[in-house]
C-alpha cells in the first residue's frame, strides 16, 4: 500500500514587503478628478465614474435602485435601446450599480473605440431624461422581481438583518412590494440630483496613455456642474440585538444570519479581525464549512465575512439549512466563536491561514483592474496605501494570543444579532 502523505503547507515568510502599486492623478478641466492606473498589455480600458449617490442618500424605498437604471433609459437623442446598441455595437459594456455609500457608471471598452463609447457616456451624463413610460415598465419589472426575491429566505434574512443592525438609519430602511407604487418619477429625479458631478471620481485602469486622458478631459471634462454642499451623513442607528425569527411557513430552509458591528476599515482592531474571521468562516477551509459542511452535512455552504461602509462595519455569518436544524447550526456558529475565545489557534493553523491571506492578497494585486479596485477599497473611507502594509504586517505577525484577546473582545453573545428565517 502506498503511503498518503499530508499536504505540505508553505510557511509565509517575513521577510518581504509587497509595494502596491498606486494610481496617478489628474484634474479634469471641470476639476473631477481621475486616478488612472497605466498597466496591462491588453488594449482595454475600464472607466468608472464613482457618485455620492448611494442607499443612504435615499428619503424613499427604491430611490436609489431606480434613479441608478433610470440613467440607461434614454436621454434627449437616444432611447434606452439605442444606448445600448450604441455601446454594443463597438464590443464595449456600460452598467450601473449602486451599493450602500456609492453609486457606479462603469464602461469597459477597447481602446480603440473609447471615443465612440465617450460619446454615448457624455449623453447619458448631460442629457438623461427619464421618460415616465420607460419608468413605469422599469417599476413593474422590479415590482415582480422584487416579489420572487421576497419569498428566498436567503434574501428576507439579508432583509431582516439590516433591519435590525442599522435600526433608525437608511441602510436598514423597511421595505415592501408595496413601495413601489408610493414612488414617483418626482422621487427618481429628485435623487438623481445625488448623481451631480461635484461629487464624482473616476477611475481609469488599462492601457492608459495621454491620448486616453485627453479623450475623457474631452467628453467629461467639459461637462458643466454646479457645485453643491452634501448634507452631512445620517450616522445614527441603535442595533437590536438578541434573537430574531421571521416566519416562512413553506420554506424548506431556514435561512441563518449572525452579525454585529466592528471598528471602521483601517482601525488599529480591524487588521487582526480580518484574520479572525478567515479562521472562522473567511475561506473554504475554515471552520465553520470544516463544522457545519464537512462534519455534519447539514448545509452546501457557509461563510463569514466583514463588510466595511461610511457608518460602519459590520460582521455577518450567513447559511442555510434543513428548517429542522436551525437552532442546532445556530448553537454550533456560537460554539465556533467560543472555542476562539476560549482556545488559543494553533501554530499549524496560523501559517495555514498566513499563507491563504497572503496568496489571496497577491492575486488581488494582478492587473490593472484589480490595482484599480484596491485603491477605491481605501481612497473611499480615506485611508492612504499604509493600509496594506499594516494589512501585511498583521497578517505576517499577528500571535494566537492577539487573536484569542480579538475574539474576547467581539464576539460577545450580547452584542450579536442572531436571526432565521423559515419554518417554525
Amino acid at each position: 500500500m502506498s503511503e498518503i502523505l499530508s499536504p505540505i503547507i508553505p510557511l509565509p515568510t517575513s521577510d518581504f514587503k509587497i509595494t502596491v502599486r498606486e494610481p496617478q492623478k489628474i484634474l479634469l478641466s471641470n476639476t473631477i478628478p481621475v486616478y488612472y492606473i497605466d498597466a496591462g498589455t491588453q488594449d482595454i480600458i475600464r472607466l468608472e465614474i464613482f457618485f455620492d449617490a448611494g442607499i443612504i442618500r435615499q428619503q424613499k424605498p427604491f430611490q436609489a435602485l431606480l434613479a441608478n437604471m433610470m440613467l440607461m433609459e434614454g436621454t434627449k437623442t437616444r432611447t434606452g435601446a439605442q444606448i445600448s446598441e450604441d455601446v454594443d455595437f463597438y464590443g464595449g459594456y456600460l452598467s450601473v450599480d449602486y451599493a450602500k455609500d456609492f453609486s457606479t457608471i462603469t464602461l469597459h471598452i477597447l481602446n480603440k473605440y473609447f471615443e465612440k463609447a465617450l460619446v454615448v457616456l457624455q449623453d447619458i451624463l448631460m442629457n438623461s431624461v427619464f421618460p415616465e413610460s420607460e419608468l413605469d415598465k422599469l417599476i413593474k419589472s422590479e415590482r415582480s422581481a422584487y416579489a420572487i426575491d421576497s419569498e428566498k429566505v436567503g434574501y428576507l434574512g439579508q432583509k431582516k438583518l439590516n433591519e435590525v443592525l442599522y435600526n433608525g438609519h437608511p441602510y436598514g430602511v423597511h421595505s415592501e412590494v408595496s413601495d413601489f407604487n408610493k414612488i414617483s418619477r418626482d422621487d427618481v429625479v429628485d435623487f438623481y440630483k445625488q448623481y451631480n458631478l461635484s461629487s464624482a471620481t473616476i477611475t481609469l485602469a488599462g492601457n492608459i496613455k495621454e491620448r486616453e486622458l485627453s479623450l475623457v478631459d474631452k467628453f467629461i471634462g467639459n461637462i458643466p456642474f454646479d457645485q453643491q454642499k452634501k448634507a452631512d451623513l445620517p450616522r445614527n442607528f441603535k442595533a437590536l440585538y438578541g434573537d430574531h425569527f421571521v416566519e416562512k411557513k413553506d420554506a424548506l430552509q431556514s435561512a441563518i444570519k449572525i452579525g454585529g458591528h466592528l471598528p471602521m476599515k483601517g482601525s488599529d482592531d480591524f487588521f487582526g479581525l480580518l484574520m479572525l474571521n478567515t479562521i472562522l468562516g473567511g475561506y473554504f477551509g475554515s471552520r465553520l464549512m470544516n463544522n457545519l459542511r464537512e462534519d455534519k452535512g447539514w448545509t452546501y455552504g457557509i461563510s463569514s465575512y466583514i463588510e466595511s461602509a461610511a457608518v460602519s462595519s459590520s460582521f455577518i455569518v450567513s447559511t442555510e439549512v434543513k428548517g429542522d436544524i436551525t437552532q442546532k447550526a445556530i448553537t454550533e456558529i456560537f460554539k465556533e466563536m467560543d472555542v476562539l475565545k476560549q482556545e488559543p489557534v494553533s501554530a499549524l493553523e496560523l501559517d495555514k491561514v498566513r499563507t491563504y491571506m497572503l496568496g489571496k492578497f497577491l492575486k488581488n494585486l494582478d492587473g490593472p483592474f484589480e490595482l484599480s479596485d484596491r485603491f477605491w477599497g481605501i481612497h473611499q473611507f480615506g485611508l492612504t496605501y499604509d493600509y496594506y502594509q499594516k494589512y501585511l504586517s498583521t497578517v505576517k505577525g499577528i500571535s494566537a494570543a492577539e487573536l484569542q484577546n480579538l475574539a474576547q473582545k467581539y464576539f460577545i453573545r450580547e452584542k450579536l444579532v442572531s436571526l432565521s428565517v423559515g419554518p417554525k
